[in-house]
């Protein structure tokens, strides 16, 4: 609340809510004093225990949660599509590394099965 009032108007009715409010005070009763009292410690009590959901915490989690969102999205739809290798060029890929492999198919053959088989 701000203090500072810029007129004695508003100065002079901030002393007479000050003093309705101290005399309304002075006049309750002692039940409703009582109210009043338990009320006050069960506001008090309330607020040193921790709370499960804070106001902090709920929003640090959703800024998280939309920001995890928005890379996952980024990550999903930014992926290129890649090309299948052509046949060929694989082809000629294996057959210089492999030459002497490839001159005897019986024995690769044999072998795919060997690794099949174990």
């Amino acid at each position: 609340m701000n203090n500072e009032y810029n007129n004695d108007d508003d100065k002079a009715l901030l002393n007479l809510a000050v003093d309705a409010l101290d005399q309304s005070i002075e006049h309750l009763d002692g039940p409703t004093l009582s109210r009043l009292n338990q009320a006050r410690h069960r506001a008090l009590s309330q607020s040193a225990k921790p709370r499960l959901f804070n106001a902090r915490w709920l929003k640090a989690a959703a800024i998280a949660a939309v920001l995890l969102a928005l890379v996952n999205g980024w990550m999903m739809f930014s992926t290129t599509d890649t090309q299948p290798m052509n046949s060929d060029v694989f082809e000629l890929i294996v057959v210089n590394e492999d030459f002497e492999l490839m001159q005897d198919l019986d024995f690769v053959a044999w072998m795919i099965e060997q690794e099949h088989a174990s």
